[in-house]
């Protein structure tokens, strides 16, 4: 492959490039429908204050109770925004630039969000889509698969999920092969610097660079991401020119806040995006406002939207009614289930602390201090 374009707009600063374009493109963002492990959960609470102290005296509690440590890997959250709403977000703030608004939804392994929005709807308008988890030697990588067939996007998601909990690689190529066979078909290597295994930064570049020179020719871009830092999207960024792949804007929205990433397209349809993308290979980036702010504090209004109480959604309202843990009995229950007798006594307090951290004027003045230290993103 020869060398790809991409081109990124830092809005408000190029806010009048909009214009040349028609269609704003939102991919990689969650609904209720993704399952959200919550197995590094204590390494970012041991950085709380209050909330570290309360956990190492549940932890102790628990393991003189049970004889057994806190087992966070079996739990997992889902996002309190179900299709429809996520959808809005997304296309609202498209729109708000003046631009038409095409969303694609990529759940975990999942792809309830697409079949829902499709109801009703022509074939195409809105794309069927999915993060896909693909284990790799001692790793695991998410490819987004945007724009699945609607006819086949089922039975393909059936033969995914079997393949991530079953991975064969002499079996990988092969279906990474039929995906790209589809021309409507865009697919994207996710955050693809995130050490999501916890590795080690050496060893994941090196795994990365090894998936890509074996399967690079069946991927059609790489991914600048919302939620990860500026430094990591510079990797990504340099990965990319190594490795001869357009980049596209991921935003990776859990949350009520939308996507800090977009792309900008001339398109009208998806198809005609991924054409762009994998016959052109061009790309042009919208970085929102709201990537400038504080990493830290953006991913704890995320755990934020993640816990406070959503009176708008009245069955799950309550964040014990989206975390669900897998009980010694192999049965998956929401936490509004399992304690019975109300949630452990501490947790409030902490939920609180976050609730203050997430706060926007706590938010503004991480923002200023950010701003005169010169640490924050471009």
């Amino acid at each position: 492959m020869g060398p790809a374009r991409t081109q990124m707009y830092f809005l408000p600063a190029d806010g009048s490039v909009t214009r040349a374009f028609r269609t704003g493109i939102s991919l990689h963002s969650h609904t209720e429908h993704s399952q959200e492990r919550l197995g590094d959960l204590p390494r970012y609470l041991e950085r709380m204050p209050v909330v570290a102290q309360f956990l190492q005296w549940e932890r102790k509690r628990y393991h003189t109770k049970t004889g057994r440590a806190m087992d966070f890997s079996r739990a997992y959250w889902r996002g309190p925004l179900c299709a429809r709403s996520a959808h809005d977000v997304e296309r609202l703030q498209i729109e708000s630039l003046g631009l038409r608004a095409i969303v694609s939804l990529t759940d975990h392994d999942n792809i309830q969000a697409g079949l829902l929005l499709q109801q009703g709807r022509a074939f195409g308008e809105v794309p069927i889509s999915v993060e896909w988890t693909v284990p790799y030697e001692q790793a695991y990588f998410h490819l987004g698969i945007h724009n699945l067939d609607p006819v086949r996007a089922i039975s393909w998601m059936q033969t995914l999920s079997e393949y991530t909990q079953a991975p064969n690689p002499a079996e990988f190529g092969h279906l990474l092969e039929a995906l790209d066979g589809d021309p409507g078909v865009l697919i994207v290597l996710n955050h693809p610097l995130w050490d999501m295994a916890g590795i080690g930064s050496t060893r994941m570049l090196a795994l990365v660079k090894q998936f890509l020179r074996t399967y690079g020719h069946h991927i059609h871009a790489l991914e600048i991401n919302g939620l990860r830092s500026w430094q990591e999207n510079l990797g990504a960024i340099s990965l990319a020119k190594e490795s001869y792949h357009p980049l596209v804007a991921g935003g990776d929205r859990h949350g009520l806040e939308p996507n800090a990433t977009i792309n900008l397209t001339r398109a009208a349809t998806f198809n005609e995006f991924a054409m762009e993308i994998r016959v052109e290979r061009s790309s042009d980036i919208a970085v929102l406002p709201q990537y400038r702010e504080p990493l830290a504090f953006r991913h704890l209004l995320c755990a934020w939207d993640a816990v406070r109480e959503h009176p708008q959604f009245v069955e799950k309202q309550r964040w014990v009614a989206r975390v669900f843990v897998l009980c010694d009995d192999g049965v998956e229950r929401p936490l509004s289930a399992v304690w019975a007798k109300g949630a452990p006594a501490w947790i409030d307090p902490c939920l609180n602390v976050v609730g203050l951290l997430a706060s926007p004027p706590v938010r503004t003045a991480a923002r200023l201090a950010s701003q005169a230290t010169g640490s924050g993103t471009p």
